[in-house]
């Protein structure tokens, strides 16, 4: 008999179709359904009859179900979706240059560009959850190294494969999200002098915007900042990681809570962040030394221990003031009506016209013992990288200030920031500049807890 035509013999042939598709509703990998859809044609009819509904109730219990998708289509991105991700936790990460990797890198960009499509859950605190990002959660916990992966040299001293793919870099970048929900889980973070490095460097050398219009992220600086902040989150020698150990959950970093979408999106009211500085001296030493020096020494960061706050408001363009001497650092003007392209995207990219290409916001917290005010703009990104889409990116930037919310009565005392919120506006990371620079963070948070289990309407984070 043929292996793999079903027997028309077998015990499973005399029970119904329902006690069959029981059966296979219990079974744990797939391949066990695989092995049990061989077993005889009650089996295969239970796994692939009735319209081949079992699959649909099989991708639902793993998966966002985006709607109108029919069963076929489902029962091919199930199994191509589980094959990747068991590959992709399998394999050795490196540059994400090589077929494999790239694979499983549309598929994990597949994930996560349909979240929160259909329903959702919730978790313990009460905020949305989707089965997607379970599902990339697990392939993290189960990879060999994804979020390890080798630093690549100076790309002008070497060919394409030595530069890491920026798709690889942009999915790292949104797995990041789930990082800092379990301090006790285990952290890979490569090689910190060399984030440290890449974040000190001046906008000149390490732009955070690159290509036609400058509005490509720059994926792999975006990395080096997230690995930076990490480790000093989760490092137990680290002095910011007793503060995020016994931090409540719902004031942590944490990912998206919505569906992503192209477009310029008003951020949540409440944030906590910081920021960090090297001395002059030290910055120096940092910013001169040969990038492909296997020896980087590492440098005491100033400030990273610090639980900034602040609250924002957001408003149309022209809601709040903004002087030409902020324009003049910042840039922050709103660019035209129809939406950015990158150089791949072409005039292929239609814009979006249901959100607007730019929000102006202001804000006011508190940063050690010292108030501030900021006020500046959030404007659209176009979905990227190239082949992946990933939609949400937004350019942040805003003019800090400890001496008046009266914008034109300022004339110094003024730092500004530059940065990306990341898809989902949970996360933002950034260089901050006055005379010299460094990097900065803010994650979006919940209205803090009072002590007797009430909301307060506390003020939040900034640096």
């Amino acid at each position: 008999m043929d292996a793999q035509r079903p027997s028309t013999s077998g015990a499973f042939n005399g029970l119904p179709i329902e006690i069959n598709r029981e059966i296979v509703s219990y079974l744990d990998t797939d391949k066990e359904i695989a092995d049990f859809r061989l077993v005889c044609k009650g089996t295969n009819d239970a796994v692939d009859g009735d319209f081949l509904s079992f699959w649909r109730f099989k991708f639902r219990q793993f998966f966002a179900l985006k709607a109108g998708t029919k069963n076929r289509v489902l029962k091919q991105q199930y199994q191509r979706r589980k094959k990747y991700m068991r590959l992709g936790a399998g394999i050795n990460w490196y540059h994400g240059w090589s077929k494999p990797e790239t694979r499983v890198l549309q598929v994990l960009a597949e994930i996560i560009n349909e979240s929160f499509q259909g329903g959702h859950e919730h978790d313990d605190y009460g905020r949305p959850r989707c089965l997607n990002q379970d599902q990339l959660l697990q392939f993290i916990q189960n990879s060999k190294n994804f979020l390890a992966v080798k630093r690549p040299r100076a790309p002008k001293a070497h060919g394409k494969n030595e530069c890491i793919n920026p798709a690889l870099a942009a999915v790292q970048i949104m797995c990041a999200h789930f990082l800092f929900e379990n301090l006790n889980m285990k952290h890979n973070i490569y090689c910190f002098e060399v984030s440290q490095k890449a974040v000190y460097q001046t906008p000149a050398k390490a732009p955070m915007f690159v290509g036609l219009n400058k509005v490509e992220v720059n994926m792999e600086l975006v990395l080096h900042g997230l690995n930076f902040f990490r480790n000093h989150m989760v490092g137990t020698d680290m002095g910011m990681h007793h503060m995020m150990r016994y931090m409540h959950p719902t004031q942590k970093p944490s990912p998206w809570q919505t569906p992503l979408s192209e477009g310029c999106s008003p951020l949540t009211k409440h944030w906590k962040g910081t920021y960090a500085f090297l001395d002059h001296a030290d910055l120096r030493k940092v910013r001169a030394v040969d990038e492909d020096d296997d020896d980087l020494e590492v440098f005491i960061d100033g400030n990273v221990d610090i639980d900034g706050k602040i609250q924002l408001e957001c408003g149309e363009p022209g809601a709040f003031p903004w002087s030409q001497l902020f324009e003049k650092h910042l840039k922050s003007s709103p660019p035209p009506a129809q939406a950015p392209r990158t150089r791949a995207q072409g005039r292929s990219l239609i814009p979006n016209d249901e959100k607007p290409t730019a929000i102006q916001f202001r804000g006011e917290g508190d940063d050690a013992e010292d108030h501030f005010y900021a006020t500046g703009w959030l404007t659209s990104l176009p979905p990227q990288p190239a082949g992946l889409d990933i939609p949400g990116w937004q350019r942040i930037t805003f003019m800090k200030s400890f001496d008046t919310d009266e914008v034109e009565a300022i004339t110094d005392n003024l730092w500004a920031y530059e940065g990306v919120v990341l898809p989902g506006g949970r996360i933002i990371i950034g260089r901050w500049w006055l005379d010299y620079s460094g990097p900065f963070i803010f994650w979006a948070v919940e209205p803090e807890l009072g002590f007797e289990g009430n909301i307060t309407e506390t003020s939040t984070s900034i640096l």
